[in-house]
């Protein structure tokens, strides 16, 4: 018998097999990880979107403006008006969306109001979000093949308890 160190093909072909098996579990759960990132990034901008309106109406008599406004006043950075995704959700520019639930009456455009919503780009998120001067995130909408959370619908503020 000869001395030759090495793997066998059987052998080679086991690992493989087990590292098929242990990524079909994994990516899954990799995906969804990925959509929850992106949603709760999507909160936590439109939250910082709420909190420029605030801040920009606190020195402009109450007023409110729309988001190129608010980035020209260093209220937010330039990516809120770049027309792109943020983390693969884009924002209402012109910041006089309808939020739906929203305890405003009347249309929500500045400068007596505002609406901003979050919207997904395709497969990176379950949910669209909005913000109106109440500062409460709420859903207006789901992607294809998604349902709202139990209990909410259009309009529920997020984190609703059931």
């Amino acid at each position: 018998m000869s001395n030759q160190k090495g793997f066998s093909l059987v052998e080679l072909l086991i690992v493989i097999a087990i590292i098929a098996i242990i990524s079909a579990i994994a990516l899954p759960a990799l995906v969804t990880s990925r959509l929850a990132a992106n949603e709760a990034s999507a909160v936590q901008g439109l939250r910082t979107v709420g909190a420029s309106e605030i801040a920009f109406a606190a020195t402009q008599n109450q007023q409110y403006t729309n988001m190129t406004s608010l980035v020209a006043g260093n209220y937010l950075d330039s990516r809120f008006t770049g027309g792109g995704y943020i983390n693969g959700y884009a924002y209402t520019a012109a910041a006089d969306a309808s939020v739906t639930g929203a305890p405003v009456t009347g249309a929500l455009t500045p400068p007596t109001n505002f609406g901003v919503l979050a919207e997904p780009n395709s497969s990176m998120g379950r949910f669209t979000y909005g913000i109106a001067p109440a500062q409460v995130v709420r859903f207006q909408g789901v992607a294809s093949g998604s349902t709202f959370p139990t209990g909410s619908s259009a309009g529920s503020p997020i984190g609703k308890a059931t």
